[in-house]
């Protein structure tokens, strides 16, 4: 595995920025945001979530309990040298990020979502395919025609190209029975980022959680790319642009 190390930088700022790494991913899909927001003066901390960045097999030992702590451990160690904290996920990240915002008593200033999933592209057949012949079958493959812009990032960043079957499980029943019920208790200033064309999540998840989160202050930003890990497109500069606004804007409230 290539670049999966967790990143921590203490810029003695006010303000922290909690990045969670997407499903099967790693840290490293955050590296250029995490140095861009470092450079603006915030505290920046990306956990390695449990059974990430090493093999397979190791996910397919953890359980959404062991993604939780890896999150709240993360989100207590950035608070020890932050007053405020942003957090930023990324696909299943944000599903994480809403968890936390929800578990904590003091909430986060903000979060930003990128890519979250409420509904995958092809949705209905990956989950027939996974309560069929995916009870018998130990891993997922993850298909080259849908991961295609994504996959040589994916395989350098330490990503996972096959998923423990039971896993996938564990994930979708966290957005069904974590995720969607506790989206109208959310609060917080939210901003939604999300690729017009993401081959991975289908767009309708943005509206979803427009339209049901319960945030007085919400944004949704179509963010024009092909990939579904949009902070390392080629015009990723716009997207960090668009995160530092919205942090500072919120910041200023």
């Amino acid at each position: 595995m290539k670049d999966t190390q967790q990143i921590f930088i203490d810029k003695k700022s006010q303000t922290g920025v909690l990045m969670l790494h997407g499903f099967s991913s790693t840290p490293a899909e955050f590296k250029d945001l995490s140095v861009y927001l470092a450079e603006k003066g915030f505290n920046v901390s990306v956990p390695l979530i449990s059974g990430h960045g090493t093999s397979p097999e190791d996910l397919m030992k953890t359980s959404p309990n062991d993604w939780k702590k890896s999150v709240m451990d993360a989100y207590l160690k950035l608070k020890d040298v932050s007053e405020k904290i942003f957090v930023i996920g990324h696909s299943f990240g944000s599903n994480l990020a809403f968890w936390l915002t929800e578990e904590i008593k003091e909430k986060p200033v903000g979060i930003i979502t990128l890519g979250a999933p409420i509904f995958l592209k092809y949705h209905f057949f990956i989950v027939l395919r996974l309560y069929s012949y995916g009870l018998i079958k130990k891993f997922y493959h993850k298909p080259r025609r849908i991961y295609k812009t994504d996959y040589a990032n994916m395989v350098e960043r330490g990503s996972y190209t096959s998923i423990p079957m039971k896993s996938v499980r564990h994930f979708l029943s966290f957005i069904k029975k974590e995720t969607i019920p506790s989206l109208s208790k959310i609060k917080i200033p939210i901003l939604i980022v999300h690729s017009n064309t993401d081959p991975v999540i289908h767009p309708k998840s943005a509206k979803y959680i427009y339209e049901h989160i319960g945030s007085a202050f919400k944004r949704m930003h179509w963010f024009q790319s092909n990939y579904h890990a949009i902070m390392i497109d080629e015009r990723r500069l716009e997207l960090f642009k668009e995160i530092f606004d919205f942090i500072k804007e919120i910041s200023r409230k």
